[in-house]
């Protein structure tokens, strides 16, 4: 798991599959508000094509420099938003999309599972909890962060 301690070194760094495969640099993070845990990458590829694609950190780890992805190149380039400019951020409607393609367990389900914590108890959680009934397409819970920055 990539923490936020190791962010200032991922700035523009290479991003790898778990078999060695280039997949790009690092473009920035996305930080959970609530949590404060690095939840996604932002991976481009100017040479190969790959305009941007959002990967999921949770299973990620940092090794000699570069970050190593658990996932296939064909699973990634399938991504929702991979050829696409999703902006900064992610909604919870996009996140979601995200979390179903590489089969990640989303993390408030993982907050909620957490004993004694839940979204009762995290205010920031709870307000986008309560404020996104219908409205997910619009409303963020993660924050850009420039690694190095």
């Amino acid at each position: 798991m990539i923490t936020e301690d190791q962010l200032p070194a991922m700035a523009g760094c290479a991003a790898h599959t778990h078999h060695g495969q280039r997949l790009g640099q690092v473009e920035y993070v996305l930080v959970d508000d609530t949590t404060g845990r690095p939840e996604w990458v932002r991976i481009i590829d100017r040479t190969s094509g790959l305009g941007g694609v959002f990967v999921p950190l949770r299973q990620a780890e940092w090794e000699d420099g570069h970050l190593v992805v658990p996932y296939p190149v064909a699973l990634i380039e399938q991504a929702p938003c991979a050829a696409l400019d999703c902006g900064n951020v992610l909604s919870m409607a996009e996140e979601e999309q995200l979390y179903r393609h590489y089969g990640v367990r989303d993390v408030r389900d993982e907050v909620n599972a957490e004993g004694g914590a839940g979204w009762g108890i995290m205010d920031r959680a709870q307000a986008i909890r309560e404020g996104t009934t219908g409205q997910e397409h619009a409303v963020s819970r993660l924050r850009p962060v420039q690694p190095g920055r």
